[in-house]
């Protein structure tokens, strides 16, 4: 060969070889770093020394993959902080997109109702039964405004019904309401909603008892004013008059005492108290009733029981509700007369004091509400043997602020046992 052509073929093959070392190895190099970004690989990115014509895209390179590094990381702590607060939340929080296809639902929203499984991708009609949810979103992506709701509805699981405020509003702009999806939130506001119905019942109950004792005097009052009463009407209209006056007086301490036991932070007057000693000094107070009434009454109290620590009256005034309820629905004479059992005894760590009659009992599907003011067996057990109906609400008040419990036992036809467990001790 010419020894021209060899130079020739020596200096290409140099060329060849600078070339090679000094641009494709360095770019297929940033190649290789390019598809691992797009990948996703968030490892530092380290690349060779670059000759200077490829040195800026490097350096451009490398401050891209730390941007997305840095963007990365902040997208996974707004997704960490996203998720804590939505699964910390007390309302339940459903997420659509435009189609009202789920694509989230937190712990709150699937306890309240009752969800099992995943539920993320499918349609909300099909996950949250009836048309309240549906409607309201509706009306968010028709309006573009927040939309507000209320609905009940007996949730799978549940046995009572569950009263719901929902709140929606859109994730779009405002020009187009909803092209990014909705967003609903649940309040349960079923307990506000029982308490409402609780005030309204008890406001109509002391309306009712307030109106037929005033109703009564008012009526007798008006007999004196006309004239012409003889002594005999006038001495039993003022003992009418008396009586109901009386009436109104025990309604009103009756609901005095409840307030002050319901109160949060009712003060207790407590001292080490003998139950022992203030049943018996109890039993002897109602002597002259339980004879009238012809009930044969037993006391037993265990031997070395401990003393408690309790406000002297409000417990004196528990046990009188107890007793005279018993002496009250105890049988009567013409059925071999009453009979009132009280004991006193210490179980574990507790002093159980029972009041057993043998009345009639109290019917099943009564006794759940029986501790509850006003509540009435039969709907006027109470009004006609002259109670407020407040006595047995006043017991279990009085025990919870000792710190106690109310029990009842009763089967129709066999009796009732009312029972007042307090912690022994001072």
């Amino acid at each position: 060969m010419d020894p021209l052509a060899w130079i020739v073929l020596l200096v290409g093959t140099v060329l060849l070889i600078a070339l090679w070392a000094g641009l494709i190895v360095p770019i297929r190099e940033l190649r290789r770093a390019a598809h691992r970004l797009a990948g996703g690989d968030r490892r530092p990115l380290i690349l060779p020394e670059m000759p200077p014509l490829l040195r800026g895209f490097a350096s451009d390179l490398g401050r891209l993959a730390e941007r997305l590094s840095d963007q990365h990381d902040m997208i996974e702590k707004e997704e960490f902080s996203f998720s804590v607060i939505m699964e910390s939340m007390a309302e339940g929080v459903v997420i659509t997109g435009p189609d009202l296809r789920i694509r989230y639902v937190n712990k709150a929203a699937e306890a309240m109702f009752n969800l099992s499984g995943r539920v993320a991708g499918l349609l909300l009609p099909e996950v949250f039964l009836g048309h309240e949810l549906v409607s309201v979103t509706q009306r968010v992506a028709s309006t573009g405004e927040i939309q507000r709701g209320e609905f009940s509805q007996t949730i799978p699981g549940h046995r009572e019904r569950r009263h719901l405020v929902v709140t929606a509003a859109s994730l779009g702009t405002g020009g187009n309401p909803g092209g990014d999806g909705f967003l609903l939130v649940l309040h349960d506001v079923t307990r506000l909603r029982e308490l409402e119905s609780v005030r309204r019942e008890f406001v109509a109950n002391v309306t009712h008892e307030f109106r037929t004792p005033l109703s009564i005097i008012n009526g007798y009052l008006e007999t004196l004013e006309e004239g012409g009463v003889g002594r005999e009407m006038m001495r039993k209209s003022l003992a009418v008059m008396r009586r109901h006056a009386d009436r109104l007086n025990r309604l009103l301490d009756d609901l005095l005492t409840i307030s002050r036991m319901e109160e949060k932070g009712a003060s207790l007057e407590k001292a080490p108290t003998d139950v022992g000693a203030m049943l018996t000094a109890l039993v002897e107070h109602y002597d002259s009733e339980i004879r009238q009434r012809d009930v044969t009454l037993s006391l037993e109290i265990a031997s070395g029981l401990p003393e408690v620590g309790a406000d002297a009256y409000r417990l004196e005034q528990a046990f009188s509700n107890l007793l005279v309820n018993a002496l009250q629905h105890g049988s009567p004479a013409d059925r071999g007369g009453g009979l009132v059992r009280i004991t006193a005894a210490l179980e574990g760590p507790e002093i159980a004091v029972r009041f057993h009659d043998n009345g009639p009992g109290v019917p099943i599907k009564d006794q759940e509400h029986l501790f509850e003011r006003f509540y009435r067996v039969g709907g006027d057990r109470a009004r006609q043997t002259g109670g407020t109906g407040l006595g047995l609400s006043i017991v279990k008040n009085v025990a919870r602020a000792h710190g106690g419990r109310v029990g009842l036992e009763s089967r129709p036809g066999e009796g009732s046992t009312f029972s007042i467990f307090l912690p022994a001790g001072p």
